[in-house]
């Protein structure tokens, strides 16, 4: 079997996920027809030996961790309610799941094993191959071909090749406002939203939809925040798609995160538009600065036994990103094969929690329908329901 070693962001989430913090991503088809799951499971036999890296376990060895792949394809399980809680990936478990239900089916994936954005085409390609299976004649120009060979890029180190270790950190916030919040089993609940009101009602302030439901999120904090009594400043990790900057086929590492900062006293259309303002600042030299400061910090950790690694490079985590109250991952727009949007209700994408955020967000749009998937490991205060009444409009 081949082994497929891990790069220095395969292995941090190798050694960070847990039960309580699994690092899933997941990538939900629903469709306006019934599923066929023996085509399903024939569409996944083939995706197995098209993405190798996909079907894979886990391992370790004295001073790292890497993937092995298997001989036999992901486990293909069926679910009658989507919106169960993302599941952890065991040792030696494949580090890919399908689940499916009478009208969907969801690619749950390791975190080590690719990010959300790279898992949004594998469905597509998936759902492009379960049609052609069908009998279905669907253009597939532009995602993954079953008949294609698998490239070395496809894997690559984007962080080994791209990031300078000359540049310097960049600072965090630290001193921000965390609501108080009990650690609960992890609860997701996804929310089907029209895109065009969302247009609208973001045209009014001034912003993208990805700017305006960030600051509802951040709007939500501020509320709980009144009720907690506190008057620290509001943060939540945005994230930054790398890819335009180093332009790549690579499968991994391209999507890093900025963490927004809100003062104490602030209304909504001001919120908005000083996230716009932060993300204005963005440039290839802030965004190579993060990249070199996770390669540096982990590459350290990188050279110690494994016995010591996961703690310290849990520890890097803490280092990088603490200090954040909530993260929201925007996987943009899904562009559909055209012979597919009649069949297709939503695409919804969810990430599972990671160490020591409360809350996460993650919302993909396809045609004229927004999905945002809300998990929490805590306590419902009200800010995933109040979110949705806020984007329901």
């Amino acid at each position: 079997m081949r082994k497929f070693p891990l790069n220095y962001i395969g292995q941090f989430y190798s050694a960070a996920t847990n039960k309580d913090y699994p690092g899933v991503f997941s990538i939900s088809v629903h469709l306006n027809e019934t599923l066929c799951s023996e085509t399903l499971r024939q569409t996944v036999n083939n995706f197995a030996k098209r993405l190798p890296h996909f079907n894979v376990r886990k391992q370790s060895d004295p001073f790292w961790y890497y993937n092995e792949e298997l001989p036999n394809p992901p486990t293909i399980m069926r679910q009658a309610d989507i919106a169960e809680p993302l599941q952890y990936f065991k040792d030696n478990d494949h580090l890919l799941r399908i689940i499916y239900g009478e009208r969907h089916f969801t690619l749950e994936v390791s975190h080590s094993v690719c990010d959300g954005r790279t898992l949004a085409p594998v469905a597509v390609s998936m759902l492009i191959r379960y049609y052609h299976l069908l009998g279905v004649e669907v253009d597939g120009s532009g995602f993954y071909n079953v008949n294609d060979p698998t490239t070395p890029e496809e894997t690559e180190d984007a962080y080994v090749r791209y990031a300078d270790m000359r540049k310097y950190r960049t600072p965090k916030p630290r001193d921000v406002y965390i609501p108080t919040f009990k650690p609960t089993a992890t609860r997701t609940k996804t929310y089907k939203i029209c895109l065009q009101k969302l247009k609208d009602a973001a045209t009014e302030h001034g912003v993208t939809v990805a700017g305006y439901i960030a600051a509802q999120i951040l709007n939500e904090y501020k509320k709980q925040r009144v009720h907690d009594g506190g008057d620290l400043p509001i943060t939540c990790h945005l994230p930054i798609d790398c890819r335009p900057y180093y332009p790549s086929k690579t499968m991994q590492n391209f999507v890093s995160h900025i963490i927004v900062t809100m003062p104490e006293a602030v209304d909504f259309t001001d919120m908005a538009r000083g996230i716009k303002s932060q993300f204005m600042a963005l440039s290839p030299n802030y965004i190579q600065n993060i990249m070199s400061e996770v390669q540096r910090l982990v590459y350290k950790v990188d050279k110690i036994p494994l016995s010591a690694k996961k703690q310290g490079i849990i520890d890097v985590g803490n280092h990088l990103y603490g200090g954040s109250s909530t993260g929201l991952s925007n996987l943009g727009v899904l562009t559909l094969p055209k012979e597919l949007k009649e069949r297709v209700d939503m695409v919804s994408f969810a990430l599972g929690p990671e160490t020591g955020l409360p809350h996460l967000f993650g919302c993909i749009t396809t045609g004229d329908t927004l999905a945002l998937t809300c998990t929490s490991t805590t306590e419902d205060t009200g800010i995933i329901d109040g979110l949705g009444q806020a984007l329901l409009l």
